[in-house]
C-alpha cells in the first residue's frame, strides 16, 4: 500500500509528463481507457467498471510511480470538464 494520500502534494502537469510512458503503460494494464493530461495535472481516463477498482488501483500505482498524489478522474464523472490533451 502507498503512503501517498490525498493530503501530500499533487503532482503538477509537468511531473504526469515526465512519466507519461509509465503512466500509459499503467493505464493499459488496469484496462482503463482514452488517458488525457488536464493543465491543473489531473489525469482523466475512462473506466470499465462503475465500481472504479481498476481506477483505485491505478491510482495507487501511479502514486508509487511520481511519488507524490495523482488525481484521477473518470471521463463520466459530472463537471470534469477543462482542457484535457491525449497523455
Amino acid at each position: 500500500m502507498p503512503d501517498t494520500i490525498v493530503e501530500d502534494r499533487r503532482a503538477t502537469a509537468g511531473e504526469i509528463r515526465a512519466h507519461r510512458a509509465a503512466l500509459k503503460a499503467l493505464v493499459d494494464e488496469y484496462h482503463l481507457g482514452n488517458p488525457r493530461l488536464r493543465r491543473d495535472g489531473a489525469i482523466v481516463v475512462s473506466a470499465p467498471d462503475r465500481g472504479y477498482s481498476a481506477m483505485a488501483r491505478f491510482v495507487a500505482a501511479a502514486n508509487e510511480l511520481v511519488g507524490s498524489y495523482v488525481h484521477v478522474l473518470a471521463d463520466d464523472t459530472p463537471g470534469v470538464g477543462g482542457v484535457a490533451d491525449p497523455l
